[in-house]
């Protein structure tokens, strides 16, 4: 079987590398944390496993190279599949030993040199065991991420991309244009206004990562989705606005209208799903001064109401496809910057039942960017009947690690509020 043909390199895929190159101190890897139960495969069943799907993921033997103000995958020089995919043995037994390794491995850097790593954790004793699957953001966004772990470990291979359930008429190819640059003028203005965020900082940042968690059940969140009128990612940024309001309260401050950078899949039904950056980021104000649960959630499904059009995310293709580099490069440098939004949300489901990567995980964490400046960022992924969240935060911010608990709380308050209301 031949391997796919590979993609034209993105202005956001180039955006990404040349951002890594001028700001080294930015972090840019992210993916996942899997934990499974069961007995561990061997480090050579991993690495067959791999190898035997390199021709479905070419992304993994491949390189972004840069030559003057362009960018294209290539053929790795060198490539080995051993440097990629490794293995540590954990001397703790159980769930809480395989995760803690990771997470004590995702607060260092990747190795120089390597832009993606697959790694094995097998306890030294006992059942269970772990996946840490790490890649450079200008290889892969977090559908992306998704994507290649389906590819690997499903039998059938990677399953369709989220995306609206209908694309409507998004009208000519001149009000598509228009569009887009008044999108692009309202992202510019944005950039330039330095109104308050919502966090009321700054603090002192160690630049090391933490990871928090914390599961809700999937279906209870479509539950209170449904008659919010909303969707699960709108449940999980109205739990995410009362778990902030309550940590800055337990903190001495003043909860106040939060901005969140949030990601939006852009990708198209013939698109490659297994490698590249589809996907654009709009700011969203989360309600975290309203004291009432419910009218947060209402709130938020407002907010994120103009994000979720078919028209919407032509117009977010459309300035992709179209803009010049360096305007790529200016919104992508002004993303991360805290002045303009000091939290990132992601989220990416990562199926259903069966059909969940790998089958059966017991944890499945999204591992998102904590660029410099940001006190905590959020990953939210769906698989089976479960939903879990991931904070990374770094390790000075006061209380940020109890963010996943009160997130869980604020869930339990929208699902036992929306109960409450389907009863009367």
């Amino acid at each position: 079987m031949h391997s796919p043909p590979s993609p034209r390199a993105s202005a956001l895929d180039r955006a990404f590398l040349a951002f890594g190159h001028s700001v080294p101190d930015a972090r840019l890897d992210v993916g996942a944390i899997v934990y499974a139960k069961g007995e561990a495969p061997t480090l050579s069943d991993v690495r067959n496993l791999v190898g035997g799907a390199l021709h479905l993921l070419p992304v993994l033997s491949h390189a972004l190279c840069a030559a003057g103000t362009t960018a294209a995958w290539l053929p790795a020089h060198g490539f080995e599949l051993g440097r990629h995919v490794v293995e540590t043995v954990v001397p703790a037994e159980g769930r809480s030993g395989v995760l803690d390794a990771a997470r004590h491995m995702w607060a260092e850097r990747l190795p120089p040199g390597t832009a993606w790593e697959l790694r094995l954790l097998r306890p030294s004793l006992g059942d269970g065991w772990g996946l840490s699957y790490r890649v450079h953001h200008s290889r892969q966004d977090g559908v992306v991420i998704g994507q290649t772990l389906q590819t690997l470990f499903a039998p059938a291979g990677p399953g369709p991309v989220p995306r609206p359930a209908a694309v409507a008429d998004t009208g000519s190819r001149m009000g598509r244009a228009l569009r887009a640059v008044g999108t692009a003028v309202a992202m510019y203005a944005g950039y330039r206004r330095r109104p308050p965020t919502g966090l009321g900082g700054p603090w002192e940042l160690s630049g090391r990562r933490r990871v928090s968690t914390a599961t809700a059940s999937l279906p209870r969140l479509r539950t209170a989705a449904r008659r919010a009128g909303g969707t699960v990612n709108d449940v999980h940024l109205a739990a995410l606005a009362g778990a902030v309001r309550a940590w800055l309260l337990e903190t001495g401050r003043s909860p106040a209208p939060l901005a969140v950078a949030v990601p939006l899949s852009v990708r198209l039904p013939e698109e490659s799903t297994t490698w590249g950056n589809r996907c654009f980021v709009r700011r969203v104000w989360l309600p975290c001064q309203e004291r009432d649960p419910w009218r947060r959630l209402t709130r938020t499904v407002a907010a994120t109401a103009r994000l979720k059009s078919a028209r919407a995310r032509q117009t977010a293709q459309d300035l992709l496809d179209g803009s010049p580099d360096r305007l790529v490069g200016f919104g992508l440098r002004r993303m991360p910057d805290p002045r303009y939004a000091p939290v990132i949300s992601s989220y990416v489901p990562c199926g259903e039942g069966a059909g969940a990567v790998p089958p059966g995980p017991a944890d499945l964490l999204l591992m998102t960017l904590l660029p410099p400046g940001h006190p905590f960022n959020a990953g939210l992924t769906t698989f089976g009947s479960t939903v879990q969240l991931a904070v990374i935060s770094d390790t000075s911010v006061p209380g940020a690690e109890r963010l996943p608990a009160l997130w869980r709380r604020e869930t339990a308050a929208l699902c036992a509020g929306e109960r409450r209301r389907h009863a009367a």
